[in-house]
C-alpha cells in the first residue's frame, strides 16, 4: 500500500510550543501509513536571538523525517530585493514568502499539509493547496484579537485545535462556515506512576515554566506571590524559561512590590520534567484558560510527574464551571488560599497531584490517541479525492 505523503509546515524547530507538539506527532504516526516531510518557513542560514541553537530539527532526522527550509524556495533575488527583504526582517520580523510558482509545486506533491500554527499558513496558495491544508491553531483569541484578519472569512477552511465547540464558537466567530476537529495537547509520557509526594522544606519552592513573553504575562503572579509571602515568608518563586526579564518588563513590577529577592529567573531548562522531580518544587502556577486546562505543553509535563498545579485563567470571561482537576482563579486573593491549601495542607497537595496526573496519563498520551489524528488526514485525503 502506498503511504499517504503529509507535510507539516512548522516556523522553526526551536523549543516552543508548536515546534514541540510538531516533534510529539511525528514520532507517534504510523509511518506504514505516513511520509512525513517539515518545512520551515524560516530560512536556514537564520538565527533567533532567543535560542543558542535549534533544536528539533535533529530529532526529527532521527526519525528519517525529510527537512526543508523556505530558502530552497527562494530564487535569486538583485542587491535591491536581498536588501529590503533583510530590513524587514531585522525591523518589522516580516518573513519573506518565496515565488508562487516553486512553492506550489513543492505543495502539490502533498496529500495533506498540516500547517502548525496558524501565522504559518501561506495565504496565497491555489484553491487545491487549501482544500488539503489542515491550519492548527497554536495561539488563542484572546492574546491577539487580530489573529484570523488575513484569512477568507467565506471559505471553508480545515481548522485543528484543543478548543472545545463551545469555544470555537468565540474562536472562530468571524468565519462563516468551517471544518473543525479538536486534538489536545498530547506527548510521551515519562512515567506510569506518579513519583510527587508531600514534603515539609525549609524554603517552600513554587515554579513558574514559561517563555518571558509580553504574551505570557506574569503580572498575576507576581502580585499573588506578594500576598502569599506575608502568610508564607519562607517561599521563593523560580521562573523557568528562555528570555530577557528586564527587557520584557519583568524586574519593574518585582522592585516595585518589593520581592526582587525572592524571585529567581532560571532561565532555559534542558528538561522541564527532570528539573521538576530533582528540585522538589512544591507547587506549580501557570497560566489557564476558561477554567479547562493549562495552557501549554509545560503544564502537562509538569502534572506529568505529579507535581500540583493551580492556574490564573487568562480569559477575559471565562464561562466554564470550576475545574476540580486544574483549577483556574481569577481572584487573587482565592489564588493565594489555593496556594496556601496545596503548600501546608500534605492530604490536599496529595490528592491534587493524583488528580492531575491520573488525567495526563488518560488523555495526552500520545500513543494512545494518534489515532485520532491519522483519520483526520484521511478523511482531508478521501474529501479530495
Amino acid at each position: 500500500m502506498d503511504k499517504h505523503k503529509v507535510l507539516f509546515v512548522v516556523d522553526d524547530f526551536y523549543r516552543a510550543g508548536a515546534e514541540r507538539f510538531a516533534y510529539e506527532i511525528d514520532r507517534a504516526l504510523d509511518k506504514n501509513r505516513f511520509e512525513i516531510t517539515i518545512l520551515s518557513i524560516t530560512e536556514e542560514i537564520s538565527n533567533n536571538s532567543s535560542w543558542n541553537s535549534r533544536y528539533y530539527d535533529r530529532l526529527h532526522k532521527d526519525l528519517s523525517t525529510r527537512i526543508e527550509f523556505i530558502d530552497s524556495f527562494q530564487e535569486k533575488e538583485s542587491f535591491i530585493n536581498r536588501v529590503t527583504r533583510r530590513v524587514n526582517k531585522k525591523l518589522f520580523n516580516k518573513k519573506s514568502t518565496p515565488k508562487t510558482t516553486k512553492i506550489n509545486h513543492f505543495f502539490s506533491q502533498f496529500d495533506v499539509i498540516h500547517w502548525f500554527g496558524e501565522y504559518t499558513f501561506f495565504h496565497s496558495v491555489p484553491m487545491e493547496i487549501k482544500k488539503k491544508s489542515l491550519i492548527h491553531s497554536m495561539t488563542a483569541k484572546f492574546q491577539n484579537p487580530n489573529l484570523y484578519k488575513r484569512f477568507d472569512f467565506n471559505f471553508n477552511y480545515n481548522f485543528i485545535s484543543p478548543f472545545d465547540n463551545k469555544e470555537c464558537d468565540y474562536e472562530y466567530s468571524e468565519f462563516k462556515n468551517i471544518n473543525y476537529w479538536h486534538l489536545p495537547l498530547l506527548l510521551k509520557l515519562h512515567f506510569q506512576e506518579n513519583k510527587w509526594k508531600f514534603k515539609k522544606t525549609p524554603i517552600t519552592k513554587i515554579g513558574i515554566f514559561t517563555r518571558l513573553d509580553i504574551f505570557k504575562p506574569l503580572d498575576p503572579f507576581f502580585y499573588s506571590f506578594q500576598l502569599l509571602l506575608e502568610k508564607l515568608p519562607n517561599c521563593e518563586l523560580h521562573i523557568y524559561g528562555n528570555g530577557d526579564p528586564e527587557k520584557e518588563g519583568m524586574i519593574r513590577y518585582l522592585k516595585t512590590l518589593g520581592i526582587r529577592e525572592k524571585v529567581f529567573f532560571r532561565g532555559h531548562q534542558e528538561n522541564i520534567v527532570e528539573t521538576a522531580m530533582t528540585e522538589h518544587i512544591n507547587l506549580s502556577w501557570f497560566q489557564g484558560y476558561n477554567n479547562d486546562r493549562p495552557a501549554g505543553y509545560a503544564g502537562f509535563d509538569i502534572c506529568s510527574t505529579g507535581t500540583p498545579l493551580i492556574c490564573w485563567d487568562f480569559l477575559e470571561n471565562p464561562n466554564k464551571p470550576f475545574n476540580e482537576v486544574y483549577p483556574h482563579y481569577k481572584s487573587l486573593t482565592k489564588f493565594v488560599e489555593k496556594s496556601f491549601e496545596i503548600l501546608t495542607n500534605e492530604v490536599s497537595a496529595n490528592k491534587l497531584s493524583e488528580t492531575q496526573f491520573n488525567d495526563v496519563l488518560e488523555k495526552r498520551d500520545v500513543y494512545k490517541h494518534i489515532r485520532s489524528l491519522e483519520e483526520i488526514y484521511c478523511e482531508i485525503i478521501e474529501t479530495n479525492k
